[in-house]
C-alpha cells in the first residue's frame, strides 16, 4: 500500500540509534492476515477523514504465546492524549487516562483495559501480545509508548506499519525492546530502550485461507463496482427476464387460440394444461393471509435496518476511536 509519507507536524522525528544491532530473544512470531487487514483499515480510514492533519495511530495486538512461539492473531484500536492537547483517537480527559510531565503520547490505559477484558470475553483464549502503530523507523516517542505498555503486557512486542514502502514484501516490521536502565516503567521515558528487529512469518488458518481467496477471487472478477453479490443478481435477473419472455408468447398464444387468430394444437395445449395443473393453488384465504404476513415483516425488516444503519452511523462519528478531530 503506497499512500505516500504522512505530512503530521506532530510526529517525532526518527531515531536510528533506537534501532539495536543485538540479536533477539529467538521468538517465533505468526503474523495472520486479519491483524495485517485490520490495521490497513484503521490507516486508510484516518487518511479519508483527515487528509491533511493525520493523527498517529496506535492499537493493540492480540494473539497467544507458548514459550517462545507467539501468535497474533486479531487487533483493535486505541485512544491516547497528546501533552499539548491536540487529542488522538477519541478525545478522553477522564481521570483514567494517563499523563505524564514529559511531552508526547499518553496512552489511556484504562480504555486498554475495558477494551482488552471485551476482546477476552469473545475471544478467551487470546491475550494482548504487544501495540502497532504508523511509521517509517522507531521514534523516541514510540519508545515513550512501549514502556507504558508494560503496565499491562510483562514483554510487548512493537509492530511498525510504513504505508510508504515501496517494492516487494509486506510494509510491517515487528521489534521487541532492550532496555538498558533499571528505571520504572511507570516512569514512560525513552531512556535506555532499544529496538531489536524480528523476523516473522505469515500463517494463515483455513478458515483465513478462504476468506482471503475470496476476496482476491472477488476483486479479480469485478470491473468497476461489479462484485460477486452484484453478477450473482445480473444472472438472475437475466433468468427472470427469459421466463417472464417465453410466459408472453405462451400468454399471446392462448389469446390467439381464443381470439381464433391463430391455429390450435393439442399438443401444445394438453402440456399447458399439465404445466397449469402442477401449479400450487395461491387463491386460497391462507395462502393470502400468509403472503400478508411476509410482506409486513420484510416492512418492519426494512425499517428496522434503515434505523440499524442510522444509529451505527451516528455511533461511528461520535464514539469509534478513530473520531479525529482537525
Amino acid at each position: 500500500m503506497d499512500a505516500g509519507p504522512s505530512k503530521s507536524s506532530t510526529q517525532p522525528e526518527p531515531v536510528d540509534s533506537l534501532i539495536s544491532s543485538e540479536s533477539g530473544s529467538g521468538l517465533n512470531i505468526s503474523l495472520h492476515p486479519l491483524p495485517i487487514l485490520n490495521i490497513s483499515d484503521h490507516y486508510t480510514r484516518a487518511r479519508l477523514t483527515s487528509p491533511d492533519h493525520p493523527e498517529k495511530l496506535i492499537g493493540a495486538l492480540l494473539g497467544t504465546q507458548s514459550n517462545r512461539d507467539v501468535s497474533i492473531s486479531n487487533s483493535f484500536e486505541l485512544v491516547y492524549q497528546m501533552e499539548h492537547g491536540a487529542a488522538g483517537g477519541d478525545v478522553d480527559m477522564s481521570e483514567g487516562a494517563n499523563r505524564s510531565p514529559n511531552k508526547g503520547s499518553n496512552l489511556n490505559i484504562d480504555f486498554l483495559t475495558r477494551r482488552g477484558d471485551d476482546f477476552k470475553e469473545v475471544f478467551p483464549t487470546l491475550d494482548i501480545v504487544g501495540w502497532y502503530t504508523i511509521g517509517q523507523t522507531p521514534t523516541a516517542d514510540h519508545a515513550r509508548l512501549h514502556r507504558q505498555f508494560l503496565e499491562k503486557v510483562d514483554s510487548p512486542l512493537f509492530l511498525l506499519f510504513d504505508p510508504s514502502q515501496l517494492g516487494d514484501g509486506l510494509p510491517f516490521s515487528v521489534y521487541e525492546a532492550s532496555f538498558a536502565d533499571t528505571s520504572s516503567s511507570s516512569t514512560f521515558t525513552a531512556a535506555g530502550t532499544k529496538f531489536i528487529k524480528l523476523d516473522y512469518a505469515i500463517e494463515t488458518g483455513e478458515a483465513e485461507r478462504i476468506a482471503v481467496d475470496g476476496i482476491s477471487r472477488g476483486d479479480a472478477g469485478a470491473q468497476g463496482d461489479e462484485s460477486g453479490v452484484v453478477g450473482n443478481l445480473t444472472t438472475l435477473r437475466n433468468a427472470i427476464g427469459m421466463l417472464h419472455e417465453r410466459i408472453s408468447i405462451l400468454t399471446a398464444y392462448i389469446t390467439g387460440v381464443i381470439n381464433k387468430t391463430a391455429e390450435p394444437d393439442q399438443s401444445i395445449l394438453r402440456q399447458l394444461s399439465s404445466l397449469v395443473s402442477s401449479l400450487p393453488t395461491i387463491d386460497s384465504v391462507g395462502f393470502q393471509e400468509e403472503f400478508m404476513t411476509v410482506r409486513c415483516d420484510r416492512h418492519r425488516l426494512s425499517y428496522l435496518i434503515v434505523d440499524l444503519i442510522s444509529s451505527c452511523r451516528n455511533t461511528a462519528m461520535f464514539n469509534w476511536p478513530n473520531t479525529y478531530q482537525a
